[in-house]
């Protein structure tokens, strides 16, 4: 049996019509709506019905040992500038920066060879000054003894003039040689004081010139060490100019900056614990003492801190944080800082309700190191969740939280 096709062939049958473009689009259309659905459906199932491990602790009292923060630098209580008095080149420089050296040790030496020639030169003039002297004194014992001799020539006449035994010409002698006597001996009393007075200032130039050689050494006024160094060896120094910058290390304190309204809760003697930098340990300290003037614009006072250790790497004028423990509370109610969250620059802290997370706003109170007292806001007993990750409504699943420093 012959079967024709709609053009009369026989034997063959006519393909079947493709559908419109217009039924292909609606197809893939409806294609990727269920799989966007499914998707959704998969997302929305990820994040609120599968539970998430999130780090949880319950909030209870414990103890909060309450610590001001503030910023610091690190200054030298005793510290001592070398510098030259002569104006002299450098001609040994022994010490360099970060050198450790004791009081009176030699930190350099100038060039001192004119000075040692006004040395030896003051201390022959003072040598013939005392030569002088002696001489001037011998003179003047000479002159007395004229004098004694013509004061008794002249004793003697007048006697005898007033007897008639002797004549007016032989009085008159006698008194001319007395008058001369006395005049030498006046003269050589001033000879002597001149002498004495040339003596003295041989001396005291000898003094200066001694002081001058000594200047050319330059020691150590305290022991510690050298942190700056502004010559090297064969350089000009100039009077008051300075050469080394030495620290003692044991007078390093860090001088923090805390608000006014803070300071009648600072005394000398509390704890503190500084930190240089992010990778560096805490070290540990005791207030000093405290500024007694108040910065007119930023209202901070200063406080020093004396260090138990400097940092392995310290220099001077190194930025810190200081943290000083002012009070300690027992029952109070904390959180870790690291689960505070804020909404609209609210604090709160996620809370766990049944197995899903929810937001309460906390009001804050004072601070430790790492937690912070919670005044109102979730009771004790409420668990409270790290907030990383977390939204309204997320099922979560809690695990222990990392222990804190502030909570034994």
């Amino acid at each position: 049996m012959n079967v024709q096709s709609p053009i009369g062939m026989p034997g063959t049958l006519a393909p079947l019509a493709p559908p419109p473009p217009r039924e292909r689009g609606r197809g893939r259309l409806r294609h990727a709506l269920v799989a966007l659905a499914v998707l959704a459906l998969g997302l929305l199932g990820w994040r609120y019905g599968f539970p998430h491990a999130v780090p949880a602790e319950p909030l209870r009292p414990g103890p909060l040992v309450v610590e001001l923060k503030g910023p610091g630098t690190l200054t030298a209580l005793s510290e001592a500038t070398v510098s030259s008095r002569i104006q002299a080149r450098i001609e040994q420089l022994p010490v360099d920066r970060n050198d450790v050296v004791a009081k009176g040790d030699v930190l350099a030496r100038l060039a001192f060879g004119d000075l040692a020639g006004e040395v030896a030169a003051a201390e022959a003039s003072a040598e013939a000054s005392e030569r002088a002297i002696r001489a001037a004194e011998a003179d003047r014992g000479r002159a007395a003894a004229s004098l004694d001799k013509a004061q008794a020539a002249h004793d003697r006449q007048q006697s005898l003039f007033g007897r008639g035994v002797t004549s007016q010409a032989g009085l008159d002698d006698t008194r001319a040689a007395l008058r001369q006597a006395e005049a030498e001996l006046t003269h050589a009393d001033r000879s002597v004081e001149r002498a004495e007075a040339e003596s003295a200032a041989a001396r005291a130039r000898v003094t200066v010139a001694r002081t001058q050689l000594a200047d050319a050494v330059l020691t150590a006024p305290i022991g510690g060490v050298v942190v700056s160094r502004a010559h090297n060896l064969g350089d000009m120094l100039t009077p008051g100019e300075e050469l080394l910058r030495i620290v003692d290390p044991a007078g390093i304190v860090l001088t923090a900056r805390l608000d006014e309204s803070v300071i009648d809760l600072v005394r000398p003697g509390q704890a503190a614990r500084m930190t240089f930098g992010h990778s560096a340990a805490p070290v540990t300290g005791r207030v000093l003492r405290l500024g007694r003037q108040v910065d007119e614009e930023t209202r901070e006072f200063e406080v020093d801190i004396a260090l138990d250790r400097l940092p392995e790497n310290w220099a001077l004028g190194q930025r810190g944080i200081a943290r000083i423990a002012v009070e300690r509370r027992e029952d109070a109610l904390t959180v870790p800082h690291a689960f505070l969250a804020r909404r609209d620059g609210k604090p709160g802290v996620w809370v766990l309700e049944g197995d899903r997370a929810r937001w309460r706003a906390v009001t804050l109170g004072a601070r430790g190191a790492d937690r912070v007292e919670v005044v109102s806001g979730p009771g004790a007993g409420a668990v409270i969740l790290e907030p990383a990750g977390l939204y309204p409504r997320a099922r979560v699943r809690p695990t222990e939280a990392r222990p804190t420093e502030a909570r034994p």
